[in-house]
């Protein structure tokens, strides 16, 4: 929540007569600087794009959202980029070395990168200046030392596990400096790893691994990454000026003329929405065929609906979210793992996946397909099919169980899960109500009432989604860590958070343990794999959706008139 005084409130009218001015100038430059080449007749554009909602922060190092994962890619840019496959190609990193043995990489940056702004003192008064600065090897010493010390709060700080001494740091044992990362001069910075990890260059495409100005860090006092002005980015993009970043509308952001990467930036510039109130997209149909935005998420429930329109595209990106009963393992009669295996157990599973969600896909674990573990399939590694397995002699013990809980019959319950899932909830219903002798109780909710009731704890059994902002094995697996805000099941368990440290340094064995062990203990059982969908202007085209939560990259896009 943002509160301003009646002075800058009344100031906004002013203020916004002064960004569009500026804002009109500042379009222009990057536009004038192309009119002597040739460019692509769909490049030059401006892109628009919902947010959802506002950001907090767009430091990159505490960026939590969807949507600051999204406006920071535009804005900073790490040692290497991803395309439309997921591959790494070089960012501010024009090459690198990896060693023999798989922990050195050696990371050579662009002699001609550089910061949008800089920071200057005057008459011994420090302040920023328009003028970029160059980009150097310690602004990514300075940026991962801030997100593995405990007192940053990063939230994918576990990300940084795989390099030397980031798990001693992260547990407090070792300061910040003693990170495996080093400038060896402006622009070659080196990187020891624990063990080899053929995934460590696709992160640092991520938005925790970008680079952080430390002079201007320190010059914001507290405020990095509030407002357009407290933000130097080395990206593609930069805010069009101070104002740009309208809390209560949108971003502006005009491709940056400091910008020197693989490929020229093709939007002219980037509109990212951020308020419901303003810029209405409760039909994203309706708003891509309206013009109001060029790209958004669409609902399965519309998905037919926008596949039959001519004036516009369907894109899909697979893996949105893994669907499955989940239980509240601090609730009194649910915190005993043999109650949870009941009721798991008990369940027809070819029944339940016959009555599925539209276009959902069958899941026989959590974590999915698509990711990755050391540059190979993880489920390949892992084996499939981890789920707690069906028996029809697991009720036989159910008197037993309930008579050393001093209990004469099952409690009942309720599990709430989304609208579209009535059919697998009556299902279940059904078995348990004839299984157990109880009656138990279904509510089915909006998606956003559902998260809400889960976050708060609200709840004793939920049919919810398992959503990660990387697509790897530990980013599903992190979700149920003691110290998760994102804790479905309100975890608590050392046994599980000691497995997930070893699996942060490389060990394929403990990932595969703490996925076995949440299967086994009944805490979530997979149902089903969801993917996103967007709905597009059907000219747009080069626009990179990366998978899970990490974003979108809009560097390329470019859209016809």
């Amino acid at each position: 929540m943002y509160l301003f005084s009646y002075f800058s409130t009344s100031l906004r009218p002013f203020r916004r007569v002064v960004a569009a001015l500026l804002l009109t100038f500042s379009l222009l430059l990057p536009l004038c600087a192309c009119s002597g080449e040739s460019r692509p007749e769909n490049a030059d554009q401006t892109i628009s794009f919902h947010l959802q909602q506002d950001p907090v922060s767009l430091d990159p190092q505490i960026a939590d959202s969807y949507g600051a994962r999204i406006a920071v890619e535009a804005l900073f840019e790490g040692l290497v980029r991803l395309d439309e496959d997921g591959k790494p190609y070089p960012g501010a990193a024009e090459s690198w070395e990896v060693s023999s043995d798989g922990l050195t990489y050696t990371f050579h940056l662009r002699e001609d990168a550089q910061w949008s702004k800089s920071i200057v003192t005057e008459d011994g008064e420090t302040t920023v200046s328009s003028d970029p600065c160059p980009l150097t090897a310690q602004d990514f010493v300075y940026a991962w030392q801030r997100a593995v010390d405990p007192s940053t709060g990063c939230p994918d700080a576990s990300g940084f596990a795989c390099i030397k001494n980031a798990a001693a740091i992260l547990q407090g044992s070792l300061s910040p400096s003693e990170l495996g990362v080093s400038a060896v001069d402006d622009h070659t910075l080196v990187v020891q790893l624990e063990s080899a990890n053929e995934d460590f260059l696709s992160l640092t495409a991520t938005t925790p691994f970008m680079p952080c100005q430390q002079d201007f860090f320190l010059w914001t006092s507290g405020r990095y990454g509030l407002e357009a002005k407290y933000i130097c980015g080395n990206g593609p993009f930069a805010f069009s000026n101070s104002y740009a970043w309208d809390h209560e509308e949108k971003m502006t952001l005009r491709r940056s003329t400091s910008y020197s990467g693989e490929n020229e930036p093709l939007p002219a510039s980037l509109i990212l929405y951020t308020s419901q109130e303003i810029t209405d997209i409760s039909n994203p149909l309706s708003a891509v065929e309206e013009e109001v935005v060029d790209l958004a998420l669409l609902p399965s429930s519309q998905l037919e609906e926008a596949q039959s329109q001519e004036g516009v595209q369907v894109i899909t990106q697979s893996m949105d979210a893994v669907w499955g009963l989940c239980f509240h393992t601090q609730d009194e009669l649910l915190s005993h793992a043999d109650i949870r295996k009941i009721f798991v157990q008990t369940l027809p599973r070819e029944t339940l996946l016959e009555n599925l969600p539209p276009h959902a896909s069958a899941a026989n674990d959590i974590i999915p397909e698509i990711c990755l573990w050391n540059g190979k399939s993880y489920r390949e590694q892992a084996g499939s099919n981890l789920f707690l397995q069906e028996d029809s002699q697991a009720i036989s013990s159910l008197s037993s169980i309930l008579s050393k809980l001093k209990l004469e019959e099952m409690p009942s319950i309720t599990v709430i899960g989304p609208e579209n899932t009535k059919d697998i909830l009556n299902q279940m219903l059904i078995t348990w109500n004839g299984s157990m002798g109880n009656y138990f109780n279904l509510e089915a909710l909006s998606e956003e009432e559902l998260s809400d009731r889960i976050s708060s704890g609200e709840f004793q059994a939920a049919i919810c989604a398992l959503r990660t902002e990387d697509a790897t094995p530990l980013g599903f697996l992190n979700l149920f860590a003691s110290d998760s805000t994102d804790n479905p099941a309100h975890l608590q368990a050392e046994n599980y958070d000691r497995l997930l440290e070893q699996a942060a340094t490389g060990s394929l064995q403990a990932l595969v343990e703490a996925e076995t062990y949440l299967n086994q203990q009944a805490i979530f059982y997979p149902l089903y794999y969801t993917d996103r969908y967007y709905v597009a202007n059907a000219t747009l085209s080069g626009v990179v959706i990366h998978p899970a939560e990490q974003g979108i990259d809009f560097i390329q896009a470019g859209k016809l008139e």
